[in-house]
């Protein structure tokens, strides 16, 4: 959503066409293992300046840190309920930024714009989030983070520094400063003004437009740590932030939805309202919890999937209706439903895969074990996988101690790689480039029948 109808003009000169063929054009320039268009990265160096920091005295205590009653934080969100009036914003992280900027907003001098920089998000997300305090409108663009964040450019900022020469992006307030002219051309400087972001200015940690930045939804380029943004919008967020602006970069895997002012949509772990899922009977208690696990993954690690897919309604017709905790329950009966063909519900289950080879991880025929049937090969795709071959590999081969058969360390891996499904196809059933065989469209092994049925007995489904 454009700030203002001239906001919205400017932004919207690009050509669909041109972006299409320049993005199709650096698709192979990627290394992301996934095999998704990847842009490339900055071939520049991460600058040093000889501007000092803020003095430490002036350094503001971090939103984290902040101790704010529940009363007092409702009190104060209700002063700023014409903000994000299209839930845009990750929730919990635009209700720390508003309380923040509301007790400290004599530290900024530019109160008319504030933005919020998720990091929780994937680069091919718009994750940039400039608000227009007075109107409360959101305008959200794509941006950058630093190579030092994503080791494996896969979209995910993972790591954070503040220190010079780590390349990597770092988390807290900003206030933005002055402009200049630099090797990108208009750049606008911030100041970091919480212990996790104190050397902005000594790094060179600016606002900038880059061409490794595109507004399309697709793994941007790595920056040195800056928050880098496409060169047509470049012009306009140093417009609107320059002079004293607030930007909070934060790490926020939850929904959007408000479930009431002062409040985030994603429960805490182990408080999840659920309908109970299939696998969960008197017999197999410890099944709840891990119903409970899922949820969690679906909730916060892997939040991406709550948008959907382009044929979750398939195995969901009501799905668009649904709130956030409804959307996870829906995703973990799918998981659920899918464990039930793959493994029959047992952890400890496995099965030589005779057409896949070697594994190169355990130098072994490829075996597929787990809820999830998985393999140890693929830690070398996914490094959220936490598959651990020197520790299993002295085990007996159905040892439930082992990593890959740990039924939380399977369904995390196994989440994730549907999540990465998910965001590069855009589908669970797919005739190619399905990891599972149960969702095939086109294998004589596909369960999509049974599994859509499955979910579809889930009551808000109905």
């Amino acid at each position: 959503m454009a700030i203002n109808t001239k906001a919205n003009s400017l932004f919207s000169r690009f050509s669909t066409a041109l972006l299409l063929t320049s993005v199709l054009s650096l698709a192979a320039c990627g290394g992301n293992p996934g095999g998704e268009v990847t842009l490339p990265d900055d071939t520049t160096q991460e600058q040093i300046v000889d501007t000092p920091d803020v003095a430490n005295d002036k350094l503001l205590p971090d939103p984290s840190d902040a101790m704010v009653a529940s009363s007092q934080r409702e009190s104060i969100l209700k002063n700023y309920d014409h903000v994000d009036p299209k839930h845009v914003v990750p929730y919990k992280a635009l209700g720390d930024a508003l309380v923040y900027f509301d007790q400290h907003k004599s530290s900024f001098k530019n109160t008319d714009y504030m933005a919020v920089l998720n990091f929780g998000q994937s680069s091919k997300q718009k994750r940039f989030y400039i608000i227009n305090m007075k109107t409360g409108s959101v305008w959200a663009i794509h941006v950058a983070h630093g190579k030092g964040s994503d080791s494996n450019h896969d979209g995910y900022a993972e790591k954070f520094s503040n220190v010079s020469g780590s390349n990597a992006s770092s988390l807290g307030i900003y206030r933005t400063a002055e402009t200049y002219s630099g090797s990108h051309g208009l750049s606008l400087r911030l100041d970091g003004l919480s212990s996790t972001n104190s050397r902005a200015r000594a790094r060179a940690v600016v606002v900038h437009g880059a061409s490794y930045v595109q507004e399309s939804n697709v793994i941007q380029g790595r920056s040195w740590g800056c928050p880098a943004v496409a060169m047509e919008n470049r012009d306009a967020v140093i417009k609107y932030l320059k002079g004293g602006a607030m930007i909070y970069a934060t790490v926020d895997k939850g929904g959007t939805e408000r479930s009431g002012s002062g409040s985030t949509t994603t429960p805490d772990t182990g408080a999840y309202k659920m309908t109970p899922l299939s696998w969960e009977t008197s017999s197999k208690p410890e099944r709840k919890a891990w119903s409970q696990y899922l949820m969690k993954l679906v909730s916060e690690d892997w939040s991406s999937l709550l948008k959907g897919a382009d044929d979750m309604r398939d195995f969901c017709p009501r799905y668009n209706s649904l709130s956030n905790n409804e959307r996870a329950n829906v995703w973990a009966q799918l998981f659920v439903a899918m464990t039930k063909y793959e493994s029959g519900y047992s952890p400890t289950s496995r099965m030589q895969e005779t057409t896949m080879g070697t594994d190169p991880v355990t130098g072994r025929p490829v075996y597929s074990e787990g809820l999830l049937q998985l393999s140890y090969q693929d830690i070398t795709g996914w490094n959220f996988c936490k598959f651990d071959w020197s520790k299993d590999r002295n085990l007996s081969s159905t040892d439930p101690r082992k990593t890959i058969l740990d039924p939380y360390i399977n369904l995390h891996c196994g989440v994730g790689i549907m999540a990465k499904q998910i965001a590069r196809t855009g589908k669970i059933k797919l005739a190619s480039g399905a990891y599972w065989a149960v969702i095939k469209t086109n294998s004589r092994y596909s369960q999509i029948s049974a599994i859509t049925s499955m979910v579809k007995s889930l009551p808000m489904c109905q």
